[in-house]
């Protein structure tokens, strides 16, 4: 390899390690104090970094968690993707909860619960629209499907009513503050009710 392309090649390295401990610092810290309170300072501290090197790489902190969000998705999907089909599509979006609380578990209350207000929020960088996530893809995937099959009225919009499915889950996710069974079968009622919906269309 030419030096100068020796010297490029490190270099990208170097900042894409720097990027890498940046956005584990700001998701720990974020952890520890929520959105609102972490602080971008003891960030780039905590990488030996300069506070400007953090905005860099990241305009705000919302895009970090947007960008954690989407790791997540991708994650969540692999999991299912790994499956054999459900046989129903109650079974395939039940299927999709259970992964959902499963990274809730993973990530921490408050991790989560941060990732699941950005959803809603005003200050949720523009990029990061819902019908790029991997999840809003696999649940509109499983929509179609399910379409084609018969399973579905010919007369829903797969597309609508993927939105509508998630920020109908986000929201109780959000909202519900009962033990982990009491919410699971929250979820499972909102599930059924879903379908019944979509199929009743």
């Amino acid at each position: 390899m030419p030096p100068v392309a020796a010297a490029v090649s490190t270099r990208e390295a170097r900042r894409l390690e720097t990027r890498a401990r940046l956005f584990d610092a700001a998701v720990a810290e974020i952890g520890r104090t929520g959105l609102g309170g972490a602080d971008v300072s003891a960030i780039a501290r905590a990488v030996g970094v300069a506070r400007g090197t953090f905005y860099f790489h990241f305009p705000t902190k919302e895009h970090v968690l947007a960008e954690l969000q989407h790791s997540e998705e991708a994650r969540i999907v692999a999991e299912l993707e790994k499956r054999s089909s459900p046989p129903s599509l109650e079974s395939a979006l039940s299927d999709a909860v259970a992964e959902v609380l499963v990274a809730e578990r993973r990530l921490g209350e408050t991790i989560f619960r941060e990732m699941l207000g950005l959803v809603f929020s005003s200050t949720r960088p523009a990029e990061a629209q819902l019908d790029e996530h991997p999840l809003a893809d696999y649940v509109l995937g499983v929509l179609t499907r399910a379409q084609h099959e018969g399973a579905l009225s010919a007369s829903a919009q797969p597309r609508d009513m993927t939105v509508i499915f998630l920020n109908g889950m986000f929201a109780l996710l959000t909202t519900l503050a009962a033990s982990a069974g009491t919410r699971r079968k929250l979820l499972d009622q909102y599930v059924k009710t879903m379908v019944t919906g979509m199929e009743a269309l």
